[in-house]
């Protein structure tokens, strides 16, 4: 494991926009008015974890990412946003990413808390792994997400987007950079039924490509502007 210079690392957060799960300061109707999925019907929480993978574009990783209930096995190249929505309080998490090729490409998590990074792990070794960790310490697995529910968001030119998600009970507001892979953690009370949708408005980049996964289960949804998905 390599430890990047202070240099590279400020390049690296000015580089790219840092994705962040943040606060409403208004209620969410607004985002959902005259919408069919109905956002906005839920109360607003707090700002969640966020995984950036960030280092030599395109690079390829498969990770997995704990918090002390729900875990989840992605693969991925680089740049990716990660964020957990939903996740319990006190909010522990980890993820380890170990890099899919034997070559001394750059791999690095930065691991955002907030509107601060918390952490940041890197490597140019071959097959390289590092790991992310913020709250306290997790010493085994969780059991895989089942709902295994996941947004992800993407446009050619890895604009910026607002957003927000929610099952019946909570919602999240949210802003990050695409391409972003938002983790919904136990909706609806880790129920199998219920609704779970978003709707996310374009602030850069042009148009979006939305798919929303519910266990295996893929809707697909496109557009400029704004644009909502629904499952369930």
């Amino acid at each position: 494991m390599a430890t990047m210079s202070r240099s590279t690392i400020i390049s690296s957060i000015i580089r790219t926009a840092v994705a962040l799960t943040i606060p409403a300061t208004i209620g969410c109707g607004g985002f959902g008015t005259g919408n069919a999925t109905q956002p906005g019907s839920t109360s607003v929480s707090s700002p969640q974890i966020v995984f950036r993978m960030v280092g030599n574009t395109g690079t390829p990783f498969f990770a997995v990412i704990t918090n002390n209930r729900s875990s989840w096995q992605i693969r991925g190249v680089v740049p990716l946003n990660i964020i957990i929505a939903n996740g319990p309080v006190p909010n522990s998490n980890r993820i380890v990413a170990t890099k899919l090729t034997n070559d001394t490409r750059l791999l690095s998590i930065e691991v955002i808390s907030g509107f601060g990074v918390a952490q940041i792990s890197s490597t140019f070794t071959n097959y390289g792994v590092i790991v992310g960790n913020i709250g306290a310490r997790l010493d085994a697995l969780a059991p895989a997400a089942n709902p295994d529910v996941r947004f992800f968001i993407k446009n050619v030119n890895n604009g910026d987007f607002n957003a927000v998600v929610e099952d019946e009970t909570k919602a999240y507001v949210l802003q990050s950079q695409s391409p972003t892979m938002i983790l919904y953690d136990s909706p609806n009370g880790n129920s199998l039924t219920g609704r779970v949708d978003g709707i996310f408005n374009v602030l850069s980049g042009g148009p979006l490509a939305l798919d929303l996964s519910f266990n295996g289960h893929v809707v697909t949804a496109a557009g400029g502007g704004t644009v909502s998905i629904k499952i369930n």
